[in-house]
């Protein structure tokens, strides 16, 4: 059985993917552009796929979920990091699972969701309809697309599909899968390090949520670089100018521990999950932040 918590190389061989951060070893000054974002041409030998696992809490009934235990298979190595499960991510699936009127029959679309697995519990939690993208990169897409066919049974197949988007590009192949309603939930998972592309997210989330009055957005993320929490949080003052106005309130906060042992700065704010709900301005509300945690 794989480790809860493990890379475990195709071939069998333990993963050394601990010991460093891609994203520390970025650099920091704007981080990046959309012309950075294009993927590496494909090497002659691409690096072997690897798998991860994801264990339901013990303390949570399976439901109509048939397996305690999911498998993700995540790309062999990918310049916009598809190739990790992020401790971010498992803590942002949990607290769907603990939470289940946020997915319980709503429509959820995740933005840049490397391995899927936020979306994947969505699908498993009952959602009604469920859209996963990433980067429009080939083996990021077919890798989500794995992962969708190894989790979910045949009888929630067709709530689910995996699809290309880049932030702040047209959302018309988005939309229509909601016959151009938008989507109640939509999954940010570990995206708000990328500073330099805050205002294309911002631009696919003000333009992909529906306009329900209980429609929101999931922010959840860890400051892997702890001299860059300033420019990690700078997202959602942005998100709370744009559109009609947003407000935004934390809703976790919990250690899972550091993605990268060896990586500089304070280990506790490189291991910490913050998670966020952000939703539009309603009547008698100001945009920006709620001060207290639900």
């Amino acid at each position: 059985m794989l480790s809860d918590h493990s890379d475990i190389e195709e071939n069998g061989g333990p993963s050394n993917r601990r010991s460093a951060s891609p994203i520390s070893e970025a650099s920091d000054e704007g981080f990046f552009g959309l012309d950075d974002l294009l993927p590496e041409p494909e090497s002659p030998l691409p690096a072997p796929y690897s798998f991860s696992t994801y264990e339901l809490p013990a303390d949570l009934e399976l439901g109509t979920i048939r397996s305690r235990q999911l498998i993700l298979r995540l790309v062999g190595s990918h310049p916009l990091w598809g190739h990790h499960l992020w401790n971010t991510a498992r803590v942002f699936s949990t607290y769907l699972l603990r939470n289940p009127p946020l997915i319980k029959g709503r429509k959820v679309l995740e933005l840049g969701a490397g391995a899927g697995l936020p979306s994947i519990v969505c699908t498993l939690g009952g959602s009604k309809q469920v859209v996963i993208t990433d980067y429009p990169d080939t083996n990021l897409v077919e890798n989500m697309r794995f992962n969708v066919d190894v989790n979910v049974a045949g009888d929630l197949r067709g709530n689910v599909d995996v699809v290309g988007h880049l932030w702040g590009h047209d959302v018309k192949h988005l939309m229509t899968r909601t016959e151009n309603e938008g989507y109640d939930l939509l999954i940010l998972s570990d995206l708000v390090f990328n500073h330099s592309q805050h205002d294309a997210l911002i631009k696919t989330v003000n333009s992909t949520l529906s306009h329900k009055p209980d429609a929101c957005i999931l922010v959840f993320f860890t400051s892997h670089r702890p001299h860059l929490v300033k420019e990690d949080n700078a997202f959602f003052p942005r998100l709370a100018e744009s559109g009609d106005g947003w407000v935004y309130q934390k809703v976790v906060e919990e250690w899972a521990g550091a993605m990268f042992e060896e990586d500089p700065g304070d280990v506790k704010v490189r291991g910490t999950v913050h998670g966020w709900k952000a939703w539009r301005v309603k009547d008698g509300e100001e945009p920006g932040q709620l001060n207290t945690i639900p």
